[in-house]
């Protein structure tokens, strides 16, 4: 157990909502918060110091009055070096010009379960609606706080009484026609996700007295006037999955989500400086229970046009969505069963976020994608506030957890983004810089170049021109289109290529980038000037295209050097049909796992089944033919010794005059030859769809689905 004693130090100043705030630096960068040293994400200690695992037990020496906790410690210690770098970035921070006697608010949106609006580390943090404020000083809700809008009335005429924090969206915002009154108090329920977000995101800090311990600090949470609006959307119901009767689960509905986003689109409409929104949830078509595979409701997926419409009214208002990347352990890239919306929307205001580890590794269950989620923070045993049992304004009912998710990433994201709207050099910034800023100045990690688009930790600032607060010289330059390494194509066919290009926050102002084509020796030239192919000007999003050639060979094109490896980004073109198990031409009968445990799969990764005498599973593989003729077919998977040494595969092609199907049979060794294309026969094929099928049905052991490949033949070899 450790035991740790409060270090109180002399109060510089608090931040409480009637102080009057000097336009200068924050004075005191390191807070004296209670609970800061559990705070890995904010300040990473060395191994001599580790930091909470579960729920911290604070208390009070009778005798002394100082405040002190226990709790269990990691069973890993932490790598120095993997933190936001918080304490230098507060250090820069100069807050906006004062207008009349106050800072103008800044306005972050949480979308979730609400908010415990009275919790002591948050309150003067929570927005209050200046449509609803009457100067009402009596407590007319009975909510155990005076907020001065509390009339019964629905004073800024949107339609939700009191609205004065937020909305609810989870209960009917009319009743018989009139407004619910329900609907304009976004409390939070016995869920806490929302007050556990809104704490990473600004839990007041430096705010320990004699009285309060002073809890945990958010990432923006010595900026004072960054405030938080919150709309409920998620609740925890109990019909879920399609396969799982009974089964909870924490969920949103479309609708919910889309009057949230709605919600905030209106407040910026009529003058609230809306900064970012945060999104710490989503859905997928499945959730991923690793034993098996839970099939969600579609009442409660979000993939819908009208969420899609919601996010880009946001866009055109110049609000950044920051949305999590979710907790299934998949890559939301290319297969629609894993994509999570609304992280998974190709829309330029979006910023999707993975979770680390205190160690710099992808936590251990954050979804990823290299061509889908932006950018990664910490996730990983995060110390926040949590739902009092007694929603009061009393500072001992105070509490707190430690917990983990893509969601708390994804809140320290938020209020990065709000800190850069709040801080005088920054404010300006559009979502459009914001974004590249983020994806271009944090640090680069080892772990995060091929499954996150900048292949880096987010940092507020940092030493060699790291960090949002401190970006100098940092280029980003990745390719995001074509989203393979490896592509079939027949002559005359023309291949797109985006490669985005940033330094820091701004576009690059290179006029070309250049594209070598071996073994032609051709030149391409992309180009960031609006003129098709390229969509926008002066965006860094530099475009271009080219025709494959008309004879038939294995061409090879070089994009430079990619910024997040460091390495030459090389796309190999063949006129061979290759497809992954994650392709949408894929077929399968019963459940196949997705993995990424054994090495040298082709792509993302591979599926697998096990052994069955009398229920079969099967996956089909269904390439598009563009062209009659033969081709030689392969199959290829990752090998260990508990593969199946005779998975079954089937090639169901036709005969050159004859175009009735034929199936033949191979039995393949799945134990030998990983990461090699096995031939298992020349075939002639018509054009179109054909089938490669693969059967667990008497395997001996698990049976593997990879990858499988047709490669032109125009003569036998």
């Amino acid at each position: 157990m450790k035991y740790v004693l409060s270090k109180r130090s002399k109060l510089v100043f608090f931040y409480l909502s009637f102080f009057v705030f000097i336009p200068t630096a924050f004075s005191n960068s390191t807070p004296n918060d209670l609970l800061l040293d559990e705070q890995w994400a904010i300040r990473n200690f060395p191994a001599s110091t580790a930091t909470c695992e579960s729920k911290p037990d604070i208390y009070q020496d009778i005798l002394t009055g100082e405040f002190g906790y226990f709790c269990t410690e990691y069973t890993s210690p932490n790598i120095e070096g993997i933190h936001l770098n918080a304490e230098l970035g507060w250090g820069l921070f100069q807050p906006l010009p004062l207008v009349g006697n106050e800072l103008p608010d800044v306005v972050i949106g949480l979308i979730d379960s609400g908010i415990d609006y009275l919790h002591p580390d948050l309150a003067d943090h929570i927005w209050i609606n200046p449509g609803e404020t009457m100067g009402n000083l009596n407590d007319l809700d009975s909510n155990g706080i005076i907020d001065t809008c509390e009339d019964a009335i629905d004073n800024d005429n949107n339609g939700y009484i009191d609205d004065c924090h937020g909305i609810n969206a989870n209960v009917e915002k009319d009743i018989n026609g009139q407004p619910n009154p329900l609907a304009g108090d976004p409390l939070d329920t016995n869920a806490g996700h929302g007050t556990n977000m809104a704490g990473v995101i600004a839990a007041t800090g430096n705010n320990q007295t004699e009285d309060f311990h002073g809890g945990v600090v958010g990432i923006a949470g010595l900026a004072s006037n960054v405030k938080i609006a919150t709309c409920s959307a998620a609740k925890v119901v109990n019909d879920v999955y399609v396969t799982i009767p009974g089964a909870q689960g924490f969920v949103s509905t479309a609708e919910a989500v889309t009057a949230c986003l709605d919600y905030f689109a209106d407040l910026k409409d009529n003058g609230i400086n809306i900064a970012a929104i945060n999104g710490s949830g989503g859905a997928s078509a499945f959730d991923n229970f690793i034993i098996t595979r839970a099939k969600v409701r579609e009442d409660y997926l979000l993939n819908t046009p009208e969420v899609s419409q919601a996010i880009q009214r946001l866009g055109a208002l110049d609000i950044p969505v920051i949305v999590a990347a979710g907790n299934h352990q998949w890559s939301l890239d290319h297969d629609p069963e894993t994509a999570y919306y609304p992280a998974s929307f190709d829309l330029p205001n979006i910023i999707s976020v993975a979770a680390i580890d205190n160690q710099g590794a992808l936590w251990s269950n954050s979804s990823f994608g290299r061509w889908t989620v932006d950018v990664a923070a910490p996730g990983s045993r995060i110390a926040s506030t949590s739902p009092r049992v007694e929603i009061t304004g009393n500072v001992s009912t105070a509490d707190y957890v430690v917990s983990s998710g893509s969601s708390q990433a994804t809140a320290y994201v938020s209020g990065i983004v709000g800190l850069l709207r709040a801080n005088n050099d920054t404010h300006e910034l559009t979502t459009a810089q914001i974004k590249r800023l983020l994806l271009s100045s944090g640090k680069t990690l080892e772990s995060l170049k091929q499954i996150t688009r900048s292949g880096q930790l987010v940092q507020l600032a940092g030493e060699q021109g790291q960090g949002v607060m401190t970006c100098d010289n940092r280029i980003y330059q990745r390719r995001q289109h074509p989203q393979y390494d490896n592509l079939f194509r027949i002559p005359g066919e023309v291949i797109y290529i985006e490669v985005h290009k940033y330094n820091c926050s701004e576009p690059s102002n290179d006029s070309t980038l250049t594209v070598s084509v071996s073994p032609t020796g051709e030149q391409i030239d992309l180009f960031d000037d609006g003129l098709a192919p390229d969509a926008l000007a002066n965006d860094g999003i530099y475009s271009g295209e080219w025709v494959v050639p008309s004879e038939i060979q294995d061409y090879q094109l070089s994009l430079g050097v990619d910024s997040a490896t460091q390495a030459l980004d090389i796309i190999d073109i063949s006129a061979k049909i290759i497809v992954d198990n994650a392709d949408s031409n894929t077929q399968r009968k019963g459940w196949w796992w997705p993995s990424t445990y054994r090495n040298d799969y082709y792509a993302h990764n591979y599926r697998y089944a096990p052994k069955s005498s009398s229920s079969e599973r099967t996956y089909k593989w269904k390439p598009e033919v563009p062209t009659v003729g033969y081709y030689n077919v392969y199959t290829r998977n990752p090998a260990h010794g508990n593969f199946a040494t005779n998975a079954n595969v089937t090639v169901h092609h036709q005969t050159e005059g004859n175009t009735n199907t034929i199936s033949t049979s191979h039995s393949v060794d799945q134990t030998q030859l990983p990461g090699q294309w096995k031939l298992l026969g020349r075939y002639w094929f018509t054009e179109g769809e054909q089938v490669i099928e693969l059967s667990n049905l008497n395997a001996d052991s698990t049976v593997i689905a990879d990858a499988v490949m047709l490669q032109f033949s125009p003569s036998a070899p």
